[in-house]
């Protein structure tokens, strides 16, 4: 997965020439609806409307899809199962004591909350990685800029986040050598070549530092960096959508509070 960086999928993605602020308003506002509901009803729905469009609309592998769900789907299974002795309140439906000062209960209500937790996690999570695939950093960095955001903080940003996949790509190479090198056959081996690589890769960030500052200076850098914006205006064929979309999810969510849909 870590090959196919998230930045080219958004490239590649067939959404890719919207408007960024269409994507990132549908994103953010699925995501503010998911926090604030009291049901799992709405997140869920959520969820896999906004996993279909990346499926299918935007063409996403579902390979690579899938892939990139595994790591947080399993941090959240994990929460979840701690969170379902931690909660209490409600009937006992399991009680084990494996020794006489241990007792673990899960009760109904920790079960609610817990579900209520899984699917809120579910749909802001699938809304974030809408955003991130389909939306390139640099339209995330210019839909920044006109929001008024400090330059100074935005050209950190962007530096920061071109050296996170400078050094992920050296760590890769310099791991891999260790590798053909049996440098992880035994524990003490595997410390040694650690310790090396974190060595190597503090050494070559401070060169790869020093080397843009010169490029810069020669680039007649005056504290700016600019950046392409070709500013497209709001598109209505896919702004429309995205608001009949989040219009959709705050009705079921109004009905929902309202009783007007009873959920069991």
């Amino acid at each position: 997965m870590f090959e196919t960086l998230l930045d080219d999928i958004a490239q590649n993605s067939t959404f890719r020439h919207i408007h960024p602020g269409t994507k990132i308003l549908l994103g953010l506002g699925s995501l503010l609806i998911c926090l604030v509901s009291p049901t799992p009803v709405v997140p869920l729905i959520s969820g896999i409307v906004l996993s279909l469009v990346l499926l299918i609309p935007a063409r996403i592998s579902p390979l690579v899809y899938g892939e990139l769900l595994i790591a947080p789907a399993i941090f959240t299974a994990c929460s979840i199962i701690v969170l379902l002795f931690m909660l209490g309140g409600g009937d006992v439906i399991w009680r084990f004591s494996p020794v006489s000062w241990i007792n673990l209960t899960i009760t109904d209500n920790a079960v609610r909350h817990a579900i209520l937790i899984l699917f809120r996690v579910f749909g802001c999570m699938i809304s974030l990685f809408f955003i991130a695939l389909t939306t390139p950093m640099t339209d995330l960095f210019n839909i920044m800029k006109r929001c008024r955001i400090p330059v100074e903080l935005i050209d950190l940003m962007m530096i920061m986040y071109r050296y996170i996949f400078i050094t992920y790509e050296q760590a890769r190479e310099i791991w891999q050598a260790q590798i053909m090198r049996l440098g992880y056959s035994r524990v003490k081996e595997s410390i040694r070549s650690f310790s090396m690589l974190c060595g190597m890769l503090f050494i070559s960030s401070w060169i790869a530092g020093e080397g843009l500052i010169h490029a810069m200076d020669c680039r007649c850098y005056d504290g700016i960096m600019p950046s392409l914006d070709p500013a497209e205006p709001v598109q209505m064929q896919s702004l429309f959508p995205a608001l009949l979309y989040l219009a959709g999810l705050i009705a079921v969510l109004l009905m929902i509070t309202t009783g007007v849909v009873v959920i069991p």
